[in-house]
């Protein structure tokens, strides 16, 4: 146990005062005298108690020393939320810390039930009856827990040397946890790929089972090549994983059979072969053991066609399922994606009556790009309603917020939704101080051709002050497009 020093007190004073102890009962249990105790629990506190005293009266406070460091742990929480550090906004650190509290919850109830149940762990080296595939996925979610703060040299010896991280459902869940981290962080989907690999290779039990698992994790890695735009590799590498996908057998369909093809449709998504992408996600579909998930990708294809209208219905019928599968970040995406395709379609009162619900499920996942994406719909919505004020509050808030998570086509999206307010009010001046966030994005190079074109042409007309909120809006209604759609060309 590692503890401040200057917290050894207050510590003492709130076990203290947590089991309800007087200075009397502690100085009877600890041998002290009175006079002694209450020095100790409310003396001066800029001279820290000794360690060796500290430890000595936590058993007289019925305390072990895990209490103090529980106790410990809650005093830094707080002292964190009144710190201002790391340009977090209060409502940030809100955020993250409750977010902290959620984890360390899910993880010590998921610890202590592995404890309770480790020596019922199903069988690991056969086929998997119905009723062992639940206390698998179980065992699985825990130890993806526990291997999560490894370095991944330690989290690699630990699949390969221990017995029971050699199972189908680790497999699984590493593959399932690389495809989430994907959108956000691609060191950390890569890693989980690889140990996906790993863990199915050692996967026993029969033939055919063992290459339908293979095939299963193989299919992570080609999706984080995908997202990193190596499309060529990532069709190869998708086809091997098919390879031993339709080598393999899984009769009772324990593992998600629509889940290559749906990997496969974002693929050809990113091919720009709509056609064959939609038909994809479709057959997925008709297999899936996750509807809402493929309807939530298939409207994003539908998007990227620029087919609003279509893909606003699709994740409409996607919302009973998604609220049944009970993923709260599938909930975030499927709501803010309904929101900004009303926000496309100019239906802004309909996309405001989402926004709430939008923010609190950000909130609830703390994850601060999805807050920052939540403040600029904010943005985008005001404005649509004809409040610009508001509007340019949000946008500036979340441009600069874009820019120091360094999320450059959020910055390009929020820079032309404000020089379009601007341009709409006659502000051409105040369109110039835009430049510098454009000029980051150009520094970058992390956005492609054709986009930076677009930006280059609209920066040229604001330095020509030939700019005009059309133009402006052109370019914002291109780069919906062209960020899932890279292939698409900017006609000036």
């Amino acid at each position: 146990m590692t503890l401040k020093p200057e917290l050894f007190q207050t510590v003492l004073v709130f076990l203290a005062r947590w089991r309800g102890l007087t200075h009397k009962e502690i100085a009877a249990r600890s041998g002290r005298k009175i006079r002694r105790v209450i020095h100790l629990l409310t003396g001066e506190r800029a001279k820290p108690l000794p360690e060796a005293g500290f430890r000595e009266m936590l058993p007289a406070l019925e305390a072990r020393p895990a209490h103090a460091a529980v106790t410990a742990a809650w005093l830094e929480a707080l002292e964190a939320l009144d710190r201002e550090e790391g340009g977090l906004t209060p409502e940030e650190r809100d955020a993250l810390e409750l977010w902290q509290l959620g984890v360390a919850r899910e993880l010590r109830e998921a610890a202590a039930a592995l404890v309770l149940r480790s020596r019922e762990a199903p069988p690991l080296d056969e086929y998997p009856q119905p009723r062992d595939v639940e206390p698998a996925r179980w065992l699985a979610r825990v130890q993806i827990l526990l291997l999560e703060p490894l370095p991944h040299d330690e989290r690699l010896a630990a699949v390969r040397s221990i017995r029971k991280y050699q199972h189908w459902a680790l497999a699984e869940a590493l593959a399932h946890e690389s495809e989430r981290a994907a959108s956000q962080d691609l060191k950390k989907a890569e890693v989980w790929a690889r140990l996906a690999v790993e863990v199915a290779g050692c996967v026993r039990g029969p033939e055919g089972w063992q290459k339908r698992i293979r095939g299963y994790a193989a299919a992570a890695g080609p999706n984080v090549l995908r997202v990193r735009g190596r499309l060529d590799e990532a069709d190869t590498g998708l086809g091997e994983a098919n390879r031993l996908w339709m080598a393999g057998s899984d009769p009772d369909r324990i593992l998600d059979p629509g889940r290559l093809p749906d990997l496969e449709a974002s693929l050809r998504r990113a091919q720009r072969r709509f056609p064959e992408a939609t038909g994809r996600a479709n057959e997925a579909l008709a297999v899936t053991h996750y509807p809402g998930r493929v309807l939530v990708k298939r409207a994003f294809i539908e998007e990227a066609m620029g087919e609003y209208e279509r893909a606003l219905e699709t994740l409409e019928e996607a919302e009973p399922h998604v609220r049944n599968q009970g993923d709260r970040r599938l909930r975030y995406q499927q709501k803010f994606n309904r929101a900004v395709l009303y926000s496309h379609l100019t239906c802004f009162a309909e996309a405001e009556a989402l926004v709430e619900e939008v923010h609190d499920l950000a909130t609830g996942l703390g994850d601060a790009i999805f807050l920052n994406r939540v403040t600029w719909l904010r943005g985008r919505i005001a404005a649509g309603l004809g409040r610009p004020g508001r509007a340019r509050t949000l946008l500036e808030q979340a441009l600069w917020e874009f820019a120091d998570g360094e999320m450059w086509f959020d910055v390009a999206l929020a820079v032309l939704e404000i020089a379009t307010l601007l341009l709409r009010e006659g502000k051409t001046e105040e369109v110039r101080k835009l430049t510098p966030p454009l000029a980051l994005v150009f520094k970058a190079g992390k956005i492609h051709r054709e986009a930076l074109a677009a930006l280059r042409l609209f920066e040229e007309a604001v330095e020509q002050e030939t700019a005009t909120a059309e133009l402006a809006g052109r370019v914002l209604r291109f780069l919906f497009r062209a960020r899932s759609d890279q292939g698409l060309e900017f006609k000036s």
